[in-house]
């Protein structure tokens, strides 16, 4: 009787737990899902449930156009790019049968270019030259914040203002950086410099630029070949003094030029108020110094807990959904 009774008391809070999680999940589902041990499979069917959607595209063209007029390395990498589409979503995953975000960005530059790159989207970030967005051009990378821990999805820029990336609910599929959601999520915009550096001079940014010096003549011909010149002879002739004068030399100058400031200061007695007032306002810039430093070690304390915290959070859930979805 009373294992019975405690069993209808739990069922609402096992009730409550559930949709708990569902709603975190479901809150996750567009980004890369990095801290989220959750398979496609499981991902996609919550999210169909949720949201009566399935797992269709977004509303941005799913076609990505190769122009014969990019260079051959950008068309290498959106060609390589097509190959990826519909490719399901896994944790993890590096292979067609499933792919995350990160995944999908580091297969797209090895299999095209044999360019080797950081395997997590933040790590991708920092191995990235920022540039701003305007600046896009297709190969670069385009980096999202979709929770509180920094960078935590990417996806390669194609064009036309789109990007192809891997979705938790949807996989492989190409987004439009107008969307709403990316628009709030956007955190930044890099270029792989190995890859740029492959298609430089063939994008055609620099035709028509002539040598700024081209028609100058050189001053230095006119020189008569017998002039003299000042840094040979000073190398031929130089000048040496003892490390031990010149030291001695120093210390004299400095010597003289603080006697002479200290009888200015004492002749008067402004100047040994100001002096004075500067040695308390430097003891007391010294004590709020000491002060900001001592809030920073609580900070950084603090900061370190609460990161524990989510760690162990992440972990709790992650075992819930084991336990109420496997």
């Amino acid at each position: 009787m009373t294992t019975n009774r405690f069993l209808f008391l739990a069922m609402p809070v096992r009730l409550t737990l559930c949709l708990f999680v569902s709603a975190l999940m479901v809150a996750g589902l567009s980004g890369c899902g990095s801290s989220r041990h959750v398979s496609a499979k499981r991902v996609s069917s919550v999210s169909a449930a949720v949201s009566g959607k399935g797992s269709g595209a977004s509303g941005a063209s799913q076609r990505i156009d190769v122009s014969g007029s990019l260079p051959a390395e950008t068309r290498r990498l959106l060609e390589e790019a097509r190959r990826w589409m519909g490719t399901s979503y896994r944790y993890g995953g590096s292979t067609r049968s499933g792919v995350d975000c990160s995944g999908l960005t580091s297969q797209i530059f090895v299999n095209a270019l044999q360019i080797k790159l950081p395997r997590s989207s933040a790590q991708q970030s920092e191995y990235c030259r920022r540039i701003d967005r305007s600046e896009l051009m297709e190969g670069d990378l385009v980096f999202f914040r979709t929770g509180s821990k920094g960078v935590s999805h990417v996806g390669m820029y194609v064009g036309d203002g789109r990007i192809i990336h891997s979705s938790t609910s949807r996989g492989v599929i190409v987004s439009s950086l107008d969307e709403s959601y990316y628009r709030r999520t956007y955190h930044s915009s890099g270029r792989v410099e190995r890859y740029y550096a492959m298609i430089s001079g063939k994008t055609g940014k620099n035709k028509g630029k002539t040598d700024k010096n081209k028609g100058k003549t050189d001053k230095r011909k006119d020189k008569p070949a017998d002039a003299p010149d000042l840094k040979q002879r000073m190398e031929e002739s130089p000048v040496s003094v003892p490390a031990e004068d010149l030291d001695r030399l120093l210390a004299g100058v400095s010597r003289k030029v603080s006697e002479k400031v200290s009888e200015k200061v004492a002749a008067d007695p402004k100047a040994s108020k100001a002096v004075s007032a500067a040695a308390d306002l430097t003891a007391v810039a010294s004590a709020a110094a000491d002060k900001e430093k001592a809030a920073d070690r609580v900070r950084k304390a603090l900061e370190k807990k609460r990161r524990d915290l989510e760690d162990i959070i992440d972990q709790k859930v992650d075992s819930v959904i084991s336990d109420y979805f496997d």
